[in-house]
């Protein structure tokens, strides 16, 4: 393959996301990732410094595509509802599709307590995180959502349901009937559209009667 190929880089991309998710950052070597790639190994060393470059610029890709995928969904959304289900499904959607990633994340926030990925989860922060705090204000500033919840623990219930389920995959599909290999695609989908049923249900239940024991931020 010439060096410049792009589907080169993505093939490298892709493996590496699959060793580094099921074997760790350090048990994982560069020769590794070239075999799984179907590429040289000294290929890699075209498009990335070192492992520590190509594994940072898979976290990068990881949560920047989520940062993308969710302002898309804020900036077409026409309602806070909408707003609320267009990201609960986008995230269910990339984590469906990219079914190593997250066990990554994962393995990167235990293993390294988030060192190689700060950065970026500070960007998600400034971005999808905030707008979702904010959509949710808005909700329960026009009385579409209950205004009895932080808007910050919301935000952060909303799209943990999604977070863990992935994460949790082999104990999920042990208590669903499935094994420890997870429940199937479709059934996967089926639960990411149930988290976001469950999310509006969740923001728009009746408070009975219960205050706010924090000033809403």
């Amino acid at each position: 393959m010439p060096p410049d190929d792009a589907h080169s880089r993505t093939a490298i991309l892709d493996a590496a996301e699959k060793l580094f998710s099921t074997q760790g950052y350090a048990a994982t070597t560069i020769k590794q990732i070239g075999t799984e790639a179907g590429v040289n190994s000294a290929l890699l060393y075209y498009y990335f410094a070192d492992k520590l470059t190509l594994y940072q610029e898979i976290i990068r890709r990881l949560l920047e595509t989520l940062t993308r995928s969710g302002t898309r969904v804020f900036d077409e959304a026409k309602s806070a509802e909408e707003a609320v289900r267009g990201l609960v499904s986008v995230q269910g959607e990339l984590m469906t599709s990219r079914p190593y990633a997250p066990r990554l994340i994962a393995r990167e926030l235990v293993d390294h307590e988030a060192e190689h990925a700060s950065e970026h989860i500070s960007k998600l922060a400034a971005g999808v995180f905030a707008r979702l705090c904010e959509v949710i204000r808005d909700g329960q500033r026009s009385g579409i959502f209950r205004d009895d919840l932080d808007p910050r623990f919301a935000a952060i219930s909303t799209i943990s349901q999604v977070v863990y389920f992935h994460i949790a995959r082999p104990a999920v599909g042990i208590v669903l009937g499935y094994g420890p290999a997870g429940p199937p695609a479709d059934v996967t989908r089926t639960f990411n559209a149930h988290a976001a049923d469950y999310a509006i249900a969740a923001l728009t239940a009746p408070s009975s009667g219960r205050k706010r024991t924090r000033k809403q931020k």
